[in-house]
């Protein structure tokens, strides 16, 4: 089965023909190649571009090692598009593997009647790099693993547990292909262990490798928590005996962020209005990635939920920072006691922002309060949601909260709007 992607490829179709070019990052097989190659030249072809208007160049594959050399892909490429009055659509893969590319890119950009698309490994075209290689020049379209609702389009499995198996395995493109759990579990321990990690350590010339390793399993041990470089390093000394400064922490972090694998969410003070240098959140891209390298010990857990969500949101566009309330409140002495409480995330699109609490299952009348507390002491009249491992159908209680199980939430696009 086939994923049709069509949020990516909407954007793809929307910034076709724009004089930028169009940098596609992400995740490696997270699908930005089978994205262009295939679904975009399939929409092209479909809207009367003919095949030879189309340059397709996978610089990965032996049968384009002449064109390495930035020259000889330049001129390659003009002469596959020899009319200035027919519109090119030129697609380069692995664009990494050219040294010194960006200048070439940006003359091929040049051409005005050329729509030039590419694409790049993590262990050598990083989104930060973007800015500074291109400057204005380019557009970056980021593309994250398949949605549930992606999945769910072309899950052949019985429907009431594909929710389950996507929390599990997670949404890498290629397990649409197996069937066997084994074999799902196999692939995704060697994605991690083969490409991901050799990637960071090959590109950051990292020379002690295991300790990135068991810092990626104290990341997604820890997905959701509060952590900080001084506290992973200090947990890392305490249950594995690795001696790592915090400094050395700081950066293994950035460059697992930079290559995609994990994202940082901010802390914000709700009430004050600005955020807090420490600590962060930290997020894997894909909880399928998470629950193999905690050899599926967590999957389902609250906090695997609360990963699948804040992926959704940022698959959304959205930008997502963890909220904190200061509160003062009376202790069982009767004292004032200063406290810091938590609303899972903000997410902020434009002008829009919503307040949204991740819950594993609807609370009982009992501890209701206590759990929807949070949402209720947030200041002003912005959109505050509830989003429960439940199935049950959407509804607003008497604070103004929406309630909403989580399939609902992932498989609705407007379901912060309901």
């Amino acid at each position: 089965m086939e994923a049709k992607r069509e949020f990516y490829l909407n954007k793809l179709i929307q910034k076709r023909h724009n004089p930028l070019i169009k940098i596609i990052t992400g995740i490696r097989r997270c699908g930005k190649s089978y994205l262009l190659k295939t679904l975009y030249r399939q929409y092209l072809e479909e809207h009367g571009v003919k095949d030879e208007q189309i340059v397709i160049i996978e610089l990965d594959d032996d049968r384009f090692e002449e064109l390495r050399d930035k020259k000889a892909l330049r001129e390659y490429i003009e002469k596959r598009c020899p009319d200035d009055n027919i519109q090119y659509y030129v697609i380069i893969d692995e664009v990494q593997i050219v040294k010194d590319f960006e200048g070439t890119i940006i003359s091929l950009n040049n051409h005005t009647n050329y729509d030039v698309y590419i694409t790049g490994s993590n262990s050598e075209f990083l989104s930060k790099d973007i800015s500074t290689r291109f400057k204005d020049r380019g557009t970056e379209i980021r593309i994250h693993p398949l949605s549930y609702k992606e999945f769910l389009e072309v899950y052949e499995g019985d429907k009431h547990f594909a929710l389950r198996d996507y929390l599990t395995f997670g949404g890498m493109p290629y397990l649409l292909n197996e069937s066997d759990e084994k074999e799902k579990i196999n692939y995704l321990v060697s994605l991690i262990n083969i490409t991901y990690l050799t990637d960071v350590v090959e590109r950051n010339h990292i020379r002690l490798p295991e300790e990135l390793s068991n810092l990626f399993d104290l990341l997604c041990s820890t997905t959701g928590s509060l952590v900080s470089p001084s506290s992973l390093a200090g947990t890392l000394l305490a249950e594995k005996h690795i001696k790592i400064d915090s400094e050395t922490v700081f950066s293994y972090l950035g460059y697992l962020e930079d290559a995609f694998i994990f994202e940082s969410a901010r802390r914000f003070n709700i009430k004050g209005k600005q955020y807090l240098s420490t600590p962060f959140k930290y997020y894997p891209e894909d909880v399928g990635l998470r629950n193999a390298r905690i050899r599926f010990r967590q999957q389902n857990d609250g906090f695997g939920i609360e990963n699948v969500v804040y992926n959704e949101l940022r698959c959304r566009g959205y930008l997502v920072d963890v909220g904190m309330l200061e509160t003062r409140e009376r202790n069982t002495e009767g004292r004032q006691v200063y406290k810091q409480k938590e609303v899972d995330f903000i997410a902020r699109l434009a002008s829009k922002e919503y307040y949204i609490q991740v819950m594993d299952q609807i609370p009982s009348d009992k501890h209701g309060n206590n759990e929807f507390e949070n949402l209720k002491k947030v200041p002003g009249s912005f959109r505050k949601i509830a989003v429960i491992h439940s199935s049950f159908h959407s509804y607003t209680d008497e604070n103004g909260i929406l309630i909403i199980s989580l399939e609902e939430f992932l498989l609705n696009q407007d379901s912060l709007q309901l």
